[in-house]
């Protein structure tokens, strides 16, 4: 494949709900254009983009690929983008590195919650938009019912460029209303407009015409004057509204059919915004003069290394050269550079401007990081993922999973920023989490078969904490006699309760020197590890005053260890009378749903024991503020979906620990307990 210049380049984003068709259309697109020599299908994994073999065996896209096409002396990057919700980061990863997003329709579902997520997150991040309504071959099919659907939630902005000849069964072309020509065969020229559809024509180019003449004066002005606008005109307008965000094309088709694919890479290539056109915000230094590209994608291959897709914003990336990495200060060497469609690699000695490809094996360059030239330094503005939202622990299945699962874990997370792995403590746990359900069990599935770890995961314990609520004073004594030195260490404990979140205090208040002063920080010890092994349930204790101020010793036999074990004695006999209560974390919680199931939600939150803090409506949707207990929200990312239909989302941060109302406590501190012995075992 040659270079390109900026101007030439289109880097375009299939985006949009799941199951409409981003895949399939990438296919009859990387077809249509002499790309590839045969039309693959999802159901049989043969298609270019989808060829990971989780997305073979689950029939979806799960990470974004790349497939590029030459097409009217323009090159077209395509990247293909899952559309469930559980793979939001690459949405994110590739919004950031291209200049128009094409959202995908389905003709017959319409606007989707991943239509509107996708929609939301171009405006967020200042990409034009453009939309393809597809499979106009389906049973109930309707064109037009999913336009006044767009319009009706964005505007008139929203404008047909292309419309269908026909739908389901009859569907046998489509009309290109900026030409006024009707397109019935892909590879024969344009031809006549069929009768049938003359008059459905003319009423979509007068909204099509409607809506750009109110960006142009002039053009407005013999709009109204009903002077006749001529297809150029149309489409410089048209080019400048879509780059400032004002209008989006809308188009129509079949990717099974490859219906509307010329239609489509003609709007590509004159419409949309060149590489050009980049707008990228600079956290460090300048792109004038300078080198710059950020790496958006980290893929970890246990054979290959780390493959990182890259997309320059400055100057020339070569193949067989050496750039700085300024967020790691460290010097990185590139290797051998190449465009990727799919799996399938094309060497090139450079990438240059605008333009998106891959290098193997970069020694300590990750997602969102920068590649410049020492001398001029430049660091882009990283890419911002969501917080994990959903939660398992896992377990190695076996003694042989044991030593891999750490370097396993750490590789999967370089490759997939939204997931997140942690230990807890407090329950001996390794957490793995993620954007869903969906999500988590994917990625444990791709790491035996990549990494080949296998790990069992379930829901996770909650770190439940363990406090006084009183105040209580105790001797621990222990005194051994084995022949020879003996151990003798007594001290007197006094516990009380400390205001909630101040942790853990130890006071000496020991007078004359009953207890030595090496022997007390001894005392000290044995008092943390007590409180670490909890009392009630196996759960750490906090939130704790410890007094020694008292005790006993002998010239030959105490000893450090005689004196942490006291004070472990006594510490465990003064909280057991001061009386020990269980601490539960609480989160706080912003959920946003659409004011239909605010009130769906509202009730559901009641029985999670939540304690709302307010609603505070926002268009379309509401925000509702709440603490919750974590035990309550450990399966509500599925939950929530099931409830709002896929729209609903929330964050959840712990905040602070409360005790566990008295009508539960009693039961939960059984199972717990019992959870913790068998967890021992």
């Amino acid at each position: 494949m040659k270079a390109y210049s900026p101007e030439a380049i289109r880097n375009v984003g299939l985006f949009g709900h799941g199951s409409a068709g981003k895949t399939s259309l990438a296919e009859a697109i990387l077809f249509h254009s002499g790309a590839i020599g045969r039309l693959g299908k999802v159901d049989d994994g043969s298609t270019t983009t989808d060829h990971d073999p989780d997305e073979i065996r689950h029939k979806m896209t799960i990470s974004l690929d790349l497939a590029p096409v030459e097409w009217n002396n323009t090159k077209i990057n395509l990247l293909d983008v899952p559309g469930y919700s559980d793979f939001f980061g690459e949405v994110i990863q590739a919004m950031g590195v291209v200049e128009c997003a094409l959202l995908v329709l389905e003709s017959v579902g319409g606007v989707q919650v991943g239509t509107v997520a996708a929609w939301n997150r171009a405006v967020a991040d200042g990409v034009p938009r453009m939309v393809f309504v597809n499979k106009m071959e389906r049973e109930n099919a309707d064109y037009s019912r999913v336009l006044n659907q767009l319009r009706e939630k964005w505007g008139t902005g929203v404008v047909p460029v292309t419309i269908p000849i026909g739908a389901e069964s009859r569907f046998k072309g489509i009309v290109d209303l900026l030409s006024g020509q009707a397109i019935l065969d892909e590879k024969a020229p344009p031809s006549a407009l069929p009768d049938e559809i003359t008059a459905d024509a003319a009423r979509y180019r007068e909204m099509l015409i409607e809506s750009v003449a109110e960006l142009d004066d002039d053009l407005l002005t013999k709009y109204l004057d009903g002077e006749e606008i001529t297809s150029e005109q149309l489409v410089a307008t048209l080019r400048q509204g879509v780059a400032e965000g004002k209008l989006v094309p809308t188009l129509a088709g079949s990717a099974l059919q490859c219906r509307g694919i010329t239609s489509l890479l003609d709007a590509i290539v004159n419409l949309a915004p060149p590489a050009s056109a980049a707008q990228v915000n600079v956290e460090e230094g300048s792109l004038d003069g300078s080198t710059a590209a950020l790496v958006f994608k980290t893929v970890s291959d246990p054979f290959l290394g780390r493959e990182s897709f890259l997309r320059s914003f400055a100057g020339e990336i070569k193949s067989d050269s050496h750039l700085w990495n300024p967020r790691q200060r460290k010097e990185e060497r590139i290797g051998q550079l190449s465009y990727l469609r799919g799996k399938q690699p094309e060497p090139t000695p450079a990438i240059g401007p605008g333009d998106i490809g891959v290098v193997a094996k970069l020694a300590g360059t990750f997602t969102g990081d920068t590649l410049t030239v020492r001398d001029k330094p430049v660091i882009l503005e990283t890419l911002a993922f969501p917080e994990p939202l959903f939660s398992v622990a896992i377990e190695p299945k076996t003694k042989n999973d044991v030593e891999k699962l750490s370097p396993a874990l750490t590789r999967m997370v370089e490759e997939d920023p939204t997931l997140s792995v942690h230990h807890e403590s407090a329950t001996g746990e390794t957490i793995l989490s993620g954007l869903g359900e969906s999500h988590v069990e994917i990625a444990c599935e791709r790491m035996q078969r990549k990494f080949g770890v296998a790990v069992t995961h379930s829901t996770p314990r909650v770190a439940y904490r363990e406090t006084v609520h009183g105040s209580a004073k105790a001797e621990g004594r222990y005194v051994r006699q084995t022949g020879g030195h003996g151990q003798y260490g007594v001290c007197s404990v006094e516990v009380e309760p400390l205001p909630r979140g101040a942790g853990y205090e130890f006071v000496d208040r020991i007078v004359g020197g009953v207890v030595s002063q090496g022997y007390r920080p001894a005392v000290d010890k044995g008092i943390r590890e007590a409180m670490e092994e909890g009392i009630l349930a196996g759960y750490p204790m906090v939130d704790v005053r410890a007094i020694l101020y008292d005790g006993k010793e002998h010239p030959v036999d105490s000893s450090e260890m005689a004196f942490k074990i006291a004070g472990s004695m006594a510490f465990k006999k003064a909280a057991t009378d001061a009386g020990v209560e269980l601490l539960e974390p609480i989160a706080e919680v912003e959920i946003l749903v659409p004011d239909t199931f605010t009130g769906d939600v509202m009730g559901d939150l009641n029985g999670r024991r939540a304690h709302v803090h307010g609603m505070n409506p926002g268009g379309a949707l509401t925000t509702i503020t709440a603490e919750v207990p974590q035990a309550e929200l450990l399966r509500y990312a599925t939950e929530l979906r099931a409830m709002t239909q896929g729209q609903g989302t929330f964050r959840a941060r712990v905040s602070h620990y409360q005790p566990v109302p008295a009508h539960l406590a009693e039961r939960l501190i059984q199972r717990l307990k019992a959870e913790h012995e068998a967890h021992q075992k």
